[in-house]
């Protein structure tokens, strides 16, 4: 196929299946690892063999056209990034044509470009946004979106409401992230928690809800690529009216029961205790009998035992009386 197969020039709507991109409002949309043609071209329209053209992303060295040379042909100073995948049309430099060709895009290939005419008279610069799209699957199907579809869920449910969780995983460039009601209306959340991998974001939203039967909305917006996409999470009245009376009802159970042992364990103690005391009671007295008995004991066993004497005195000292 030759460079006209490829080529599709409209500075304001351009379309090019070729390449799988559409420009429209100087904005070209792109499937992720698809080519993407962006497009250029000096007004009005001159040779340009023999001029300098130069395109960036941001402070990126994208490709750079001087006097015949080019980057990966004499010039050096292209972005790691480009090296190898960005060409221009050779033929169609006598036409004023300076779009270049991006091949196998990625996701970190979306950004604002310039293409900048240093040397014409005036000088001229065009810009265009290049928004590299993702396809996803979800449950109505395929969907392109320059970042992925938020995964909703509930987290949590407390008395005081219903904890909701955005997560947008590999977005890029930085989303913003809200959640709305049904009607449009932004709910109060939490500060989102954006963390990066390379030049992917991930970002969690967390925002507590109290209205009932209600569905809310996560909604992902991209700035600068009109780029937005949502999901939608319904919050049933069960989830508030269950929590709300666990709250209500068994708290104040779990501190009776919580009261009731601890007065049966103050009551067993009091009666252990006391048991205790009556039983040493016992046992003093016991001793006191015991020993009383044993006293008396002792007493009539002396006294036996000095009756015996003296009937043994009387014995010796009769037969003297005989005499």
């Amino acid at each position: 196929m030759d460079v006209f197969g490829l080529t599709c020039v409209i500075v304001s709507v351009f379309m090019c299946d070729q390449v799988g991109s559409v420009l429209s409002d100087r904005q070209v949309f792109v499937t992720e690892g698809d080519d993407v043609i962006l497009p250029c071209a000096p007004n009005p329209e001159v040779n340009i063999e023999g001029t300098v053209f130069d395109w960036k992303k941001d402070d990126k060295e994208v490709f750079l056209f001087s006097d015949g040379g080019y980057y990966g042909n004499g010039l050096s100073g292209q972005a790691e990034d480009f090296k190898g995948r960005v060409s221009h049309f050779v033929e169609e430099l006598k036409h004023g044509n300076a779009s270049i060709l991006i091949k196998n895009t990625k996701t970190t290939d979306s950004g604002s470009y310039s293409c900048f005419f240093p040397h014409l008279k005036p000088s001229q610069i065009f810009r265009i946004e290049l928004v590299v799209e993702q396809t996803f699957k979800n449950r109505l199907g395929e969907i392109k979106g320059a970042a992925p579809p938020p995964y909703v869920k509930i987290l949590n449910a407390t008395g005081d409401g219903v904890l909701l969780q955005c997560s947008v995983r590999g977005a890029f460039p930085k989303p913003q992230v809200e959640w709305e009601t049904s009607d449009g209306k932004i709910v109060p959340a939490e500060e989102p928690q954006v963390s990066q991998r390379g030049d992917l974001y991930d970002v969690v939203l967390l925002a507590t809800v109290n209205k009932m039967k209600t569905m809310y909305r996560c909604v992902v917006k991209q700035d600068g690529f009109g780029h937005v996409i949502d999901d939608d999470l319904f919050v049933p009245d069960i989830l508030l009216e269950d929590k709300s009376g666990y709250s209500t009802s068994v708290v104040p159970v779990l501190i009776t029961i919580i009261i009731t042992l601890l007065v049966v364990i103050c009551v067993e103690t009091l009666i252990i205790i006391r048991n205790r005391r009556k039983g040493d009671e016992e046992t003093g007295a016991t001793k006191a009998e015991t020993s009383e008995l044993n006293g008396d004991e002792e007493t009539g066993a002396t006294k036996a035992e000095e009756t015996i004497e003296l009937n043994g005195h009387q014995q010796k000292e009769a037969p003297g009386l005989k005499r």
